[in-house]
This record gives C-alpha cells, sequence and structure tokens, in this order.
C-alpha cells in the first residue's frame, strides 16, 4: 500500500481534506478465537469475475468472488495512477490471497476459509457504502462467517 507521504502532492491534498464520517450504533465484538474463525476475504481492489457487470467508478456496490473461479479468471477494474496491478497480474494472492488462507484453514489455525469473498472500489465514500455494507453484513451472517480480513488496496 502507498504511504501518504508518497502520493503525489495534489492528490495528498486531496485525502488530507476528506472528512472521516462517523456512523450511529458501529457494531464492535470481541474477536473469535482464531482457531474456531471462519475467514471471509474483503478487499478494495475493485475486483471482480471475468464475467461480471464493471465497477461504476464512485460506486459503493461490491462483487462477489466465487472459491471456484480461478485467478486467470479475476480482473480488477480499479484505475489510478497511484495503483500499480503489476503484481496482481503475477499473484492475484498479493490483493486477494484466497490459496493463503485455504492454507491456513487446512493447516488448522483458522476453523474455515469461505466459500466467497468479496471486493468493493476503493476511494469511494464510506457513506454511500453503508447500505452496501450492511448488506453483504447479512450475507456473511447468512454463511456463519465470524470473521473478516479487510484488505485495502
Amino acid at each position: 500500500m502507498v504511504k501518504l507521504t508518497d502520493v503525489v502532492a495534489t492528490e495528498r491534498k486531496n485525502l488530507e481534506a476528506l472528512d472521516c464520517p462517523a456512523f450511529e450504533n458501529p457494531t464492535i465484538l470481541p474477536p473469535a478465537v482464531l482457531k474456531d474463525s471462519r475467514v471471509a476475504l474483503i478487499s478494495s481492489a475493485g475486483l471482480m469475475q471475468r464475467a461480471d457487470d464493471n465497477i461504476p467508478g464512485g460506486t459503493a456496490e461490491y462483487r462477489t468472488i466465487d472459491r471456484t473461479v480461478r485467478d486467470r479468471d479475476l480482473l480488477t477494474n480499479h484505475i489510478s495512477i497511484n495503483f500499480d496491478r503489476s503484481g496482481f497480474a503475477e499473484d492475484a494472492n498479493c490483493m486477494l490471497p484466497r490459496e493463503r488462507l485455504k492454507e491456513i484453514a487446512e493447516s488448522g489455525v483458522i476453523k474455515k476459509a469461505a466459500d466467497d469473498h468479496y471486493s468493493f472500489m476503493g476511494a469511494t465514500a464510506p457513506e454511500g457504502m453503508e447500505p452496501h455494507v450492511n448488506t453483504l453484513v447479512a450475507e456473511l451472517k447468512r454463511q456463519n462467517i465470524n470473521t473478516v480480513c479487510l484488505l485495502p488496496v
């Protein structure tokens, strides 16, 4: 992830001027015991399956990444001069470490890696994301996922 000090001055100024919203009723739960964790990944890399519609810029939508989708069928439609996709071209696990999570589950460190993982478009206004996040939270609960790894890219 790029450091704020490394961002072009005009972009840094824009980022520093952004308000950080406060949300009512934030849910804070005690962490699950690691060996009992059922873990999903949530990325901000704008990832999608090849068959998906593009994630429109500035939207708060997310895409579901199914466990059966091969890495070569994952795309990122996040476009920015500050966004380097070269690592993703070599190994999708640098943005969505599904294989590493699966290995951790197989070794018994966690109980289960989720079947599906998720990706939002980065640089999206948090206020607009809230209804989509609420939808995703309901889906995660339905799947009995009790831990998520947030992957800011």
